[in-house]
């Protein structure tokens, strides 16, 4: 399953709202979720991404984990927006163990 693939992002199935992700209120504790989230290998890419608010270059790439891929942006967003993660990913990190 995808997801964090949002409109302005520079990958070609960029077509989530932003705005969909203020949505979700998760009851794992958002460190517990960055801090799985820092485990995981990302595939980092030299293409330029920058932040759709702020300009902010940031660095563009994949996580994979599970079944679960999302653009290594989504990191930053999640650590420095009021956005949850879908509650598909917050079910299996629940299955491994996370919060």
């Amino acid at each position: 399953m995808d997801f964090g693939f949002f409109k302005g992002l520079l990958y070609k199935n960029s077509i989530e709202n932003f705005e969909d992700y203020k949505k979700y209120k998760n009851s794992i504790p958002k460190e517990a979720i960055l801090s799985h989230i820092s485990t995981l290998d990302a595939g980092l890419t030299s293409l330029p991404s920058f932040d759709m608010f702020t300009g902010e270059e940031l660095h563009a790439g994949m996580f994979w984990d599970g079944k679960f891929t999302f653009p290594y942006e989504f990191l930053h967003y999640y650590k420095n927006y009021d956005i949850g993660v879908p509650y598909e990913y917050e079910a299996y990190l629940k299955e491994i163990g996370v919060g």
